[in-house]
């Protein structure tokens, strides 16, 4: 556990190290990957491919991103298969890869940068691998080592987004508000309260992860980390795609996450969070200190208080809860938090 929660605790550091790196030796790169998107057919799609945890941070893309240009993110493999038309039909193409050597995204790029005239911009974590090779312009995440699930690399991939975001669409994010995230995530391992609804949920056949927007991001996150460090069934969903059907799941022995911080629809994931509750089923909800404090709602509904940042920053905002219930639930389980055992920490077979 010490060797996974120092990672979690070294992100804090990471986010500044992102985004001071981002503001001086390393603007001129980010600049480059933004003229690249506008040089094209006027900057109007871009396409987001990843697997895992950097398919996850580039969800967050396409909730701050929405148009002008719209994002779309895709899972690099489908992408190589069935994806080539839409990638030469995109302004850019953004590529995301923690090792630069994810098998499925390395041999994407490497097929549109053969059939297709689209720029590609790499985002990885080494600037020396062969994805990196095969892009127009690299932005390095300076996440640092880590151990075998991603903590670091998935909360650098973030903030490197939310900078390119911002080069495109400025006003996007301000560096107090990631700040305030970056100082909260550096005390949330000492207030660690998930432990004992780790034990709860453990026993359970499943969990959902629940979330809106860019907080989709998060919950898709944290429910592959869960099946990667407990070996516990995990399923990410919209709270409004929950209500269509899958509702019905809390009648079973299931979990339920719902990630609701400040936003437009954080009433919504708190009004559904209060009706799961009531029904007897244990629910977490994160959300906003002023929501937390005014909500009323049975005793089987769990709080936790997260920072009240830009609807944009809400992954950040949550990451930290989640990594610590995922760290639980892996040694409620009998599991070492941080490991995994059939899987390496890069995928280098289809």
């Amino acid at each position: 556990m010490e060797e996974f929660l120092a990672d979690v605790r070294s992100q804090s550091e990471v986010v500044r190290g992102v985004l001071a790196s981002y503001r001086g030796p390393l603007e001129a790169q980010l600049g480059a990957a933004a003229r690249i998107v506008g040089r094209r057919d006027g900057g109007s799609l871009v396409l987001a491919i990843g697997m895992g945890s950097s398919l996850a941070a580039a969800r967050a893309l396409t909730f701050i991103l929405p148009s002008r240009p719209m994002v779309l993110a895709e899972d690099a493999g489908e992408v190589l298969h069935y994806g080539l038309e839409a990638a030469a039909a995109a302004t850019a193409v953004v590529a995301i890869s923690q090792s630069g050597r994810s098998i499925e995204t390395v041999r994407a790029v490497a097929e549109i940068r053969r059939r297709t005239a689209t720029p590609v911009v790499v985002v990885t974590n080494d600037p020396t691998s062969p994805l990196a090779e095969l892009g127009h312009v690299v932005l390095p995440m300076l996440a640092g080592q880590e151990i075998a699930v991603s903590t670091k690399t998935y909360v650098a991939s973030l903030v490197v987004l939310l900078l390119f975001a911002e080069r495109l669409r400025p006003g996007i994010i301000r560096e107090a508000d990631v700040d305030l995230a970056a100082d909260w995530m550096a005390h949330a391992v000492d207030e660690d309260a998930s432990a004992l609804l780790a034990t709860e949920l453990s026993e359970r056949r499943g969990l959902f992860i629940l979330g809106r927007g860019p907080s989709l991001s998060a919950a898709e996150y944290a429910a592959l980390i869960i099946k990667e460090m407990a070996a516990l069934p995990a399923e990410a969903m919209s709270g409004g795609a929950f209500r269509h059907g899958p509702l019905e799941v809390i009648l079973s022995d299931v979990g339920v996450v719902i990630l609701a911080p400040a936003g437009r629809t954080a009433d919504l994931g708190a009004r559904l969070a209060v009706e799961i509750a009531e029904r007897g089923r244990t629910v977490w909800l994160l959300t906003d200190p002023e929501r937390a404090r005014t909500l009323r709602a049975p005793s089987s509904l769990r709080l936790a208080s997260v920072p009240p940042v830009p609807e944009a920053l809400a992954p950040l905002a949550t990451v930290v809860p989640l990594q610590l219930l995922a760290a639980h639930l892996a040694e409620a389980r009998g599991r070492r938090a941080g490991a995994m055992v059939l899987v390496s920490k890069t995928t280098e077979h289809e």
